[in-house]
């Protein structure tokens, strides 16, 4: 098998702009902060097995961004309702946490967007077992 580059390049371009637009922002650094600080995030909420099959659908790109310094001894972290999580993602990223995240409802907004993309790249069982790992009120953000 040889591996093309500029496929998997393509295909991390593709989703971040995807988030980008769930942003609604032309900016893709930010775009890429906030998709990182929320996929680090979601990953940390999941059990180890879900997180890897979670992790199998991103482009390998992305993949290695959702790996990256990940400590499955401990997770699932505890999150216990919306105050925790968005301080949760606040803290995964501090460029983004004084940059990007200067409200609450800024961090709220940006998890809503970024399942959205994930929607579109992601199977539908597979997002559904990430919202159950997440307590009921966190994923009424999601419906909301």
């Amino acid at each position: 098998m040889s591996l093309n580059f500029e496929n998997n390049q393509q295909d991390a371009i593709n989703l971040l702009k995807k988030v980008a637009a769930e942003l609604h922002t032309k900016d893709m650094h930010q775009a890429g902060r906030i998709f990182r600080a929320v996929l680090h995030a979601i990953r940390d909420r999941l059990p180890v097995n879900d997180a890897v099959h979670f992790a199998s659908q991103l482009p390998i790109i992305w993949k290695g961004i959702f790996y990256d310094q990940y400590n499955p001894s401990i997770t699932p972290v505890k999150i216990r309702n919306v105050v925790e999580w968005i301080h949760y993602i606040r803290n995964k990223n501090a460029y983004a946490a004084n940059n990007d995240f200067q409200q609450d409802e800024e961090i709220i907004q940006a998890f809503q967007a970024v399942f959205r993309a994930l929607h579109k790249c992601i199977s539908e069982g597979q997002l559904q077992k990430v919202k159950e790992s997440l307590n009921q009120d966190i994923q009424e953000l999601l419906e909301a």
